[in-house]
């Protein structure tokens, strides 16, 4: 090999020759053909213009392996003696590098890409299935920052699940509302059937944000820090969907209670050391009424008679039937009785029936960080959002980010200062309001009071998420369909079942893997990384089969939001800066949790089982929670248990940021609840 030579760019047929000994033609396209050429011409510029210099270097030396080995150039050998310089590549540690980038590119292009490739309908997957037309929706104009009124009841910085509600129910109860949404307008067209930039597989600049210049910093355990820039992989920035309607526009719609348990951790469990565990300042009778509404205004489908349905008191059934029954939920639930543990369907706000004039699932297998292709999953953009605009007294400014909240240093705020796109480029706005409700996320409402300078010594602190528990199957009966949601069935048994387990966690079947998710698996267990095996080993196996748990994460002093006091992002405004480390509680929890999980799958026929502990994800994943946590008194929190901010008179927080705790559940049902409740009150 020779190694230190300049890295050009090389010429196609080189190229192209490596991609098809990668992923070779068959009864199907080889790669070039099946979308990785195409993905190459459309975005070797930007998205892919990391891969330059290692495909450059890849062609190079295959060629110099070719005509050392064969004396021809790489493209003129026969289809064996291609694979046999690529196998010498992959393993030779000068190469291995730069073989890594073309198998990358390659499953990339063949089974992910930016537009429907072949390794899809390989594999039998369709974004959108066979004979299903799908619907265009499009997020509203919204009103030109010139039109803003002189003066509005209420400004709500944050058009997700708690700003929607929130908004919704204060324009209903007579306010005049202006709703900030810092993403622009984008269809629902723009979100689906692309997955390196879909929010929870995206490689790439992710469609919901955040795009260049909008940095957080993340602080690791030994005081170095991370600039995250927020313009390549989803999952180092944090999971956040910056677009109108916030995650729910592309979350996959589970919509869980919490228990009654889940608002006094403290007084069930006691306070371990070093930790921020706190009770709500009010039980689950408190918000069942709103989580009833919530349920039925969103529009969530279940069970009301299965394990899930009963574990929490509840005066009403869920609006619409619990999805469909498949082969996982039968296997998984047989499971569950040779172990004595129910299985219940998961409640998820999905459209089983047409409802709200909009139809019935479809069962898209993309659901998780896509929008729907036919708008049956309901989200605050097709459900609160159109009945706040409905009223006629909501008005919708798009494209506009809040820096700071004016106040008068005394506990009264003014209105809002911020930055709003525009055809013309970027201008200054401002809004004044009676009242302030902050619901731009757990990380960016915390953020956006510091910067303020509101708010107690609680702002930022408490920062939580979920621990999860991850078990993975090497073999396991082919019971995984290629349908949506993704995840099918759960058990409850394991959430507050035992005195010791600090709120345990609900665990349900693992998700439905992406096909280029599932390429980069076959990298491992196939009978070779790539070529005909790999190839063979993606149509004939079954989808991998799981188990998760999202387990009850324990809040400590070690986990917070700050202002960092360097990196600001492109309007100036100080970024976010992020530490934490998994307190020894959720450690304990996870790895218990991770027990059941392995037992669970074992059960269903797995074998050849992995399990993960995944503690803690301190960057702020979609299920962030607690930055301005609710209390009834301002030593143990930072607002009221009206929502209204310690210390100030009329600002107030209404996203998950209020949360004491955070369950064992995703959060997102809780987060509607609690701002519907936040709105009745105020």
């Amino acid at each position: 090999m020779v190694d230190g030579e300049q890295v050009t760019w090389v010429d196609e047929p080189t190229l192209r020759a490596l991609f098809e000994t990668v992923v070779p033609a068959d009864e199907w396209p080889g790669a070039w053909d099946g979308g990785v050429g195409r993905l190459l011409q459309e975005h070797h510029a930007d998205l892919l213009s990391w891969s330059e210099a290692p495909l450059a270097r890849a062609a190079m030396l295959a060629e110099h392996a070719a005509s050392a080995a064969y004396g021809r150039p790489f493209a003129a050998l026969g289809a064996a003696e291609q694979s046999a310089v690529v196998a010498s590549l992959v393993v030779d540690p000068v190469a291995a590098g730069s073989m890594d980038a073309l198998i990358t590119v390659a499953l990339q292009g063949y089974y992910a890409g930016t537009r429907e490739p072949a390794g899809w309908r390989m594999v039998g997957y369709a974004a959108v299935p066979d004979g299903v037309e799908a619907v265009e929706a499009a997020d509203p104009a919204g009103i030109d920052a010139g039109a803003l009124a002189d003066h509005y009841d209420v400004i709500v910085v944050g058009a997700g699940a708690g700003g929607g509600a929130v908004a919704a129910e204060l324009s209903e109860r007579g306010r005049h509302v202006l709703l900030i949404e810092r993403a622009r307008p984008i269809r629902n067209g723009d979100l689906r059937g692309n997955h390196l930039q879909g929010k929870r597989t995206g490689l790439y600049d992710v469609r919901v944000g955040p795009h260049a210049g909008n940095p957080r910093v993340l602080e690791h355990a030994d005081g170095s820090a991370e600039v995250l820039r927020g313009e390549g992989d989803s999952l180092a920035y944090g999971l956040n969907a910056m677009v109108l309607g916030g995650g729910t526009r592309v979350w996959q719609g589970m919509s869980w209670r919490f228990w009654e348990q889940d608002f006094r951790m403290a007084s069930t469990y006691g306070v371990p050391a070093g930790s921020t565990l706190a009770d709500w300042p009010f039980g689950y009778e408190e918000l069942e009424p709103y989580y009833e509404r919530a349920e039925w205004e969103l529009g969530v489908a279940g069970d009301a008679d299965s394990a899930v349905g009963r574990a929490t008191r509840r005066r009403r059934g869920y609006p619409m039937p619990a999805m469909p029954g498949d082969r996982t939920r039968d296997t998984f639930t047989s499971a569950a009785g040779r172990l004595g543990i129910s299985a219940s369907p998961i409640p998820f706000a999905i459209n089983t029936v047409d409802r709200a004039g909009r139809q019935a699932c479809v069962r898209c297998p993309q659901c998780i960080g896509h929008a729907c292709p036919v708008d049956a999953k309901n989200g605050a953009q097709n459900t609160f959002v159109p009945r706040a605009l409905a009223t006629g007294r909501t008005d919708l400014l798009l494209g506009a980010q809040v820096t700071s909240i004016q106040h008068d240093g005394g506990g009264t705020a003014s209105g809002v200062v911020g930055v709003v796109a525009g055809p013309d480029g970027e201008r200054e706005f401002r809004a004044r309001a009676d009242r302030i409700i902050v619901a731009a996320g757990t990380i960016e409402t915390a953020r956006l009071l510091l910067a303020s300078g509101l708010g107690n010594e609680w702002v930022g602190r408490n920062h939580m998420t979920h621990g999860v528990a991850l078990a993975m199957a090497g073999t396991a009966p082919d019971i995984k369909e290629t349908v949506g949601p993704g995840h099918s069935v759960a058990t409850v048994d394991f959430v507050h079942h035992d005195p010791n387990g600090w709120g345990g966690g609900v665990i349900f079947d693992a998700a439905l893997q992406f096909p280029y998710d599932k390429a980069q698996a076959g990298r491992q267990l196939a009978a070779e990384p790539f070529g005909h095996a790999h190839k063979a080993w993606m149509r004939d196996t079954p989808n991998l089969v799981g188990t998760m748990s999202m387990v009850q994460e324990i809040p400590h002093e070690q986990t917070r939001v700050s202002l960092d006091p360097v990196v600001t992002d492109r309007r100036g405004m100080p970024a976010a800066r992020l530490r934490g480390t998994a307190h020894e509680a959720t450690k304990a929890n996870v790895a218990e949790m991770a027990r059941h999980c392995s037992d669970w799958l074992e059960a269903a026929g797995g074998r050849d089982i992995v399990t993960r502990e995944l503690p803690i994800a301190v960057q702020g994943q979609e299920h962030s929670a607690g930055t301005a946590r609710l209390s009834a008194d301002p030593a143990d929190g930072a607002c009221d248990p009206t929502g209204r901010l310690w210390g100030t008179r009329n600002v107030y927080v209404a996203d998950a940021s209020l949360h004491v705790t955070n369950g064992g559940f995703n959060p997102a049902l809780t987060v509607i609840a609690n701002a519907l409740r936040v709105g009745a009150l105020m």
